[in-house]
């Protein structure tokens, strides 16, 4: 084997040389490291969403923390009802008691009161004998003539009655009632000032009635017995299921 014998400068160049190369792979190798560094962004940190409530709530949120909790407060005992007597108050000083009224003293009459008229089928109010006109206008004091007249005015309250008619609406709607005509009868019949006194609560009754006056117009003479012109009746005319 031949051994070759290398100078001294040669070898040192060589030494040189590969210090050199040895350096730039160094520096190749950090800027690319540099770089690959750089090329990588930053993680960005995670954001986090905080909502928050309104001032007032957030000042009435606080306020169950200042106030202490209903578990810590003493039960409350509950005291039975008390009933109280009522307390009568005195009388003043000045009070007068006064004593009880004496009892209502009777009256003693002077003479026996005056018979009665008989008395109708239906009842009729009669105007006070000032109302009519002419002399004698009451029968005065002859039973007959008292007797007479109660009879004229049954028969005009039967002649009344006997000629109404029931409303046949009213019938369908099960209406009845007692309507109070008021009207004026004359000597010779004829009718007039008629006026509902008192209705019976139905429309259809208190026509029916009006139209039974004008119907039934003129009613029977006044008999002679009786010395007025005129007379103001009031006559109940009765609207009865039962009896139509």
């Amino acid at each position: 084997m031949t051994h070759v014998a290398i100078p001294a400068d040669e070898h040192r160049r060589w030494g040189v040389a590969c210090g050199i190369a040895l350096a730039a792979h160094l520096l190749a190798g950090a800027a690319v490291l540099g770089w690959s560094r750089a090329a990588v962004p930053p993680v960005p940190e995670p954001v986090v969403l905080v909502e928050l409530p309104p001032a007032a709530a957030a000042v009435s949120a606080r306020q169950p923390d200042e106030q202490p909790r209903p578990d810590s407060l003493p039960p409350q005992t509950l005291m039975p009802p008390i009933d109280i007597p009522p307390v009568k108050a005195p009388l003043p000083r000045d009070a007068v008691t006064l004593p009880p009224p004496p009892p209502p003293v009777q009256l003693r009459r002077s003479a026996p009161a005056a018979p009665s008229a008989p008395v109708a089928a239906n009842p009729i109010a009669v105007a006070p004998a000032g109302a009519g006109t002419g002399t004698n206008s009451t029968p005065g004091d002859d039973p007959k003539a008292r007797a007479r007249e109660a009879d004229y005015y049954a028969l005009i309250s039967a002649h009344l009655n006997r000629k109404k008619r029931y409303p046949k609406e009213a019938k369908k709607a099960l209406q009845e009632g007692i309507v109070t005509v008021r009207f004026t009868v004359h000597r010779d019949g004829s009718v007039s000032n008629v006026s509902i006194k008192r209705g019976s609560g139905h429309e259809l009754l208190d026509r029916a009635t009006l139209d039974l006056m004008q119907r039934v117009a003129p009613l029977p003479r006044m008999p002679s017995s009786m010395k007025r012109d005129s007379v103001m009746l009031s006559l109940p005319i009765d609207y009865s299921l039962k009896t139509s």
